[in-house]
């Protein structure tokens, strides 16, 4: 090993976090197993890569906090809370067709974690928001295809590759039916993979409280957005830290401005494998973090 002056291991803190993890590890690798630092040097290595990954983490995650904000301000007619109220991630998008009092209409659905949301294009080409549903209170049914569905007290309908949601919250059904299997079967596992998302923040010790300040207030409000970004579709599982306040000043809604801060608890550690686009567990029984099954996507965020 080359031998280095004692300076030469005093790193600048946060201009060079990223670096801790590196020389820690070489050090471990010419360090015995006997030698009485071996596990402090092991637990300092372990703990160096959880704060370069919760900074880095960080810094994801307020990237799409802003394009999540950004997004909703091109959304029409926006009614209830701001995706920022209750969501930090988005997880997807997809295209569908929603059934209701009778009618068959061409939806777009953006999930984000505890919320679907669901959009229509006008002949602008600009999204319309038709309404969303909470799926921390909702139940989701999935259809044999080809079987005969009531819409209401008068209406039957027979769809292929379709789905229910009934949100309690809200004493809503939505019936949504896809274009081909793998549509469906996509849009299935990103449900799926919504719920196991929720679950970990939740087991991993994440807390959001409202925290209003005028000093954070007026420098959100003030930030410029500009990112321009499209927005990813599942990839990797990050921790959310922060949301952002928003202003809304479309005509269409009366939301109240509202800046919620979440609170990050040191968690457990968590995989370090990339997620793929979309995941399904191999077996019901299966653990979150065990075997998890990659498919060709198309659910996709606003591309």
């Amino acid at each position: 090993m080359i031998e280095l002056k004692l300076d030469a291991f005093l790193l600048t803190p946060i201009q060079r976090i990223c670096q801790y993890p590196l020389q820690l590890n070489e050090l471990l690798k010419y360090t015995s197993y006997e030698h009485k630092d071996y596990n402090n040097i092991q637990q300092a290595l372990y703990t160096m890569r959880d704060v370069a990954s919760y900074i880095n983490e960080r810094k994801r995650h307020r990237e799409y906090v802003e394009i999540i904000h950004k997004w909703q301000h091109t959304v029409e007619c926006w009614q209830g809370k701001d995706i920022l109220e209750t969501s930090t991630q988005g997880l997807g998008r997809a295209d569908a067709y929603l059934y209701q009092n009778g009618k068959k209409e061409a939806v777009i659905l953006f999930l984000f974690d505890h919320v679907l949301i669901i959009c229509k294009k006008d002949r602008r080409n600009t999204l319309i928001y038709i309404g969303r549903a909470d799926l921390d209170n909702s139940e989701i049914e999935n259809f044999t295809d080809g079987k005969s569905i009531r819409l209401d007290e008068e209406n039957f309908v027979n769809v292929f590759f379709s789905w229910r949601l009934h949100d309690h919250i809200q004493n809503k059904n939505y019936l949504f039916a896809h274009r081909t299997p793998l549509d469906k079967m996509q849009m299935m596992d990103a449900l799926e993979y919504e719920r196991t998302y929720v679950k970990e923040n939740l087991t991993k010790g994440l807390e959001i409280t409202r925290l209003s300040t005028w000093k954070t207030q007026q420098s959100l409000v003030n930030q410029s957005i500009t990112t321009t970004k499209s927005f990813p579709s599942i990839t990797k599982q990050h921790r959310s830290n922060s949301t952002i306040l928003r202003t809304n000043s479309s005509p269409c809604s009366n939301q109240s401005s509202l800046l919620t801060t979440a609170i990050y608890h040191t968690p457990s550690r968590r995989r370090k494998s990339s997620l793929p686009k979309f995941v399904r567990c191999s077996s019901p029984d299966s653990s979150p973090d065990e075997s998890f099954r990659s498919i060709k996507s198309r659910f996709k965020f606003w591309s």
